[in-house]
């Protein structure tokens, strides 16, 4: 069930307004479904560096009480901002479009990702849980939930006309799942807590 819990807030961060599923949307509804798939790519290796980044720190540190415990509070705090944030954010997808070739798309899914230095936080803020479990399917669920969620988001988009509307509606749903998931970070939090005192 934690496993199923990481899956859930994963595919739900993947479809969360923000630069990554924008620019995926934006190739879906311009281009394409398989032109997206080049954008998710790109926006996948960002997300492999990341997640290797927090899997090969938490492997080295992550078993130890007192990092669980201040990982725990400032991921909960960093998801409770997030949570408040998104609620109130009005989203706009931009759709307008250009000639681009497929390597260049996935060029810039690669960079859109990879310079939201907010990512690595993210993903910090979701393992912290998982932290006494097993590391690389903790990794693995994450990781697949997310690809899941931007192959979903671009199917989608390439289908059906999106509009702002329906990215507040996920907004709003994104930002009580976040919620519940920074409760959880702060339990676990309190849990390493007991366990040093």
């Amino acid at each position: 069930m934690d496993y199923l819990t990481l899956a859930i807030v994963g595919f739900v961060a993947a479809i969360t307004p923000g630069p990554d599923i924008f620019y995926i949307l934006r190739q879906a509804i311009c281009r394409g479904f398989w032109v997206a798939i080049f954008a998710i790519l790109g926006v996948l290796l960002g997300n492999v560096i990341y997640l290797s980044l927090v899997a090969l720190g938490f492997g080295a540190i992550g078993e130890n009480l007192y990092f669980q415990l201040i990982i725990g509070v400032f991921g909960g705090l960093y998801l409770l901002r997030v949570s408040f944030l998104i609620f109130k954010q009005k989203p706009h997808l931009e759709k307008s479009c250009q000639n681009i070739n497929k390597v260049k798309v996935l060029k810039e899914g690669f960079l859109v990702n990879i310079t939201n230095p907010k990512a690595i936080i993210f993903f910090s803020a979701v393992i912290t849980p998982f932290l006494t479990k097993n590391i690389l399917f903790s990794i693995v669920s994450l990781f697949s939930a997310i690809a899941l969620g931007f192959f979903v988001a671009a199917f989608v988009a390439s289908r059906f006309n999106i509009n702002d509307s329906m990215l507040i509606i996920i907004n709003k749903i994104a930002s009580i799942i976040f919620f519940i998931f920074a409760i959880m970070l702060f339990k676990s939090s309190y849990l390493s807590l007991l366990k040093i005192i």
